[in-house]
């Protein structure tokens, strides 16, 4: 959807990439070297959103601008954000999660905007979908979205993810939960928890980090980290969570949160393994039409 309204779009991409064993942001998966992301941004400029702001770490940011903003799409204007990581406790290496990534681009955001990561497809429905919320007249600022995906399409057959699991009244968002460990047993999807498999509903909504908000959120963020911070000081685990900050917010009624249902199914690097089935999604959706096969320039 094309429109005189100015969006951008965040792109998360300062992880660590634990459980992946390295920088997933900067490894190919395209037939000419094409990285995830450049597929995300692809379908974010054909959507509509004319920024991007990047948040990236600031010891590879000459290699990502290299891969990744030396080919942007026509039309979107990048910005890097650093999500610092100068004022950590012993033990901690990593920044302090996705709410504290979206705090550090508040410098170069003041429009709508949408959250997504880096090492995750979302599909372009879903892309699209998120930027006609942004420019849509049909609600205010105080009403924000997430696009919401059902867990059956958002497993990987290569070990546990991580998921808000979402309850979802009359369209909106009431409640999501953090919930780890989330894999496929003997067929089933569900968790582990006291040594006992616990199924989860595989057509419930879950948050996968795609997020709509409006310039507002800043002034929110930086309170509810200022109390984090505080509350858990030294904790090298602690983290500072976008699901988290969304559920305060709806909880103490200061925003609602439209739920907007997609059919996409989620591919993304997670595990190892994940690289293959990405680079098989890919050349699939390359010989459907969906992309060109050569993206970058």
């Amino acid at each position: 959807m094309k429109s005189n309204i100015q969006t951008a779009i965040v792109i998360m991409a300062a992880g660590m990439g634990s459980r992946y064993g390295g920088l997933k942001q900067l490894d190919p998966v395209g037939p000419n070297g094409e990285l995830l992301i450049h597929y995300t941004l692809y379908d974010a400029a054909r959507a509509g959103f004319s920024r991007v702001v990047f948040v990236i770490r600031k010891d590879f940011e000459s290699e990502f601008i290299d891969r990744i903003g030396r080919h942007m799409p026509e039309g979107l204007m990048a910005a890097y954000a650093h999500q610092d990581v100068t004022d950590l406790p012993e033990g901690r290496k990593k920044p302090w999660g996705t709410g504290h990534a979206v705090l550090a681009t508040s410098q170069f955001i003041d429009v709508p905007f949408g959250v997504v990561n880096a090492d995750d497809y979302y599909g372009r429905s879903a892309i699209a979908s998120l930027h006609s919320f942004l420019v849509s007249s049909d609600h205010d600022e105080k009403t924000y979205a997430m696009i919401g995906y059902r867990l059956k399409n958002t497993v990987s057959p290569h070990g546990a993810v991580t998921r808000g699991v979402c309850e979802v009244r009359d369209g909106r968002l009431v409640d999501v939960s953090e919930t780890s460990g989330i894999e496929i047993t003997n067929g089933r999807t569900g968790v582990i928890r006291d040594g006992e498999f616990v199924g989860l509903d595989p057509e419930s909504f879950v948050s996968m980090n795609i997020w709509g908000f409006f310039p507002n959120i800043f002034g929110h963020l930086e309170s509810l980290y200022r109390s984090f911070r505080e509350t858990v000081r030294d904790d090298p685990k602690a983290e500072f969570l976008i699901p988290e900050v969304v559920k305060t917010l709806i909880t103490e009624k200061i925003v609602r949160v439209k739920v907007i249902n997609t059919a996409e199914r989620w591919f993304g690097m997670t595990h190892p393994e994940d690289r293959q089935v990405v680079m098989s999604e890919i050349s699939r959706l390359i010989e459907a039409g969906v992309y060109p096969r050569k993206l970058t320039r």
